[in-house]
């Protein structure tokens, strides 16, 4: 199975669909490289914004019986925003996902 990609401002997302197993659920990772941003404070407290996007987020990810998701979360700035900032990318890039017609 090949994955797909999407991006919004400074978030790339890329996801892959598997078959559903029971004993494990979506499985998510977030990654803010250090070639962006240089200090770990800087990359720590984005990564704190994305993990508070994901947890808000997380209900508007469909549990489906047949499937399950990977999700790998890329910021891609070297400018550090403001959690509103991020959490609008997050929520475009989760209904783009998953075809939700709630706007942000």
């Amino acid at each position: 199975m090949k994955g797909q990609k999407l991006a919004k401002n400074s978030l790339n997302v890329s996801y892959r669909e598997t078959e559903y197993n029971e004993k494990e659920s979506h499985k998510v990772a977030l990654f803010v490289s250090k070639k962006q941003l240089r200090k770990s404070f800087k990359r720590n407290r984005i990564k704190r914004c994305l993990i508070r996007s994901y947890q808000l987020n997380k209900k508007r990810i469909p549990l489906n019986k047949q499937k399950r998701y990977y999700l790998l979360f890329r910021y891609r700035k070297q400018k550090i925003k403001n959690f509103y900032e991020i959490k609008k990318c997050f929520e475009h890039v989760i209904s783009k996902m998953f075809g939700d017609s709630d706007d942000f």
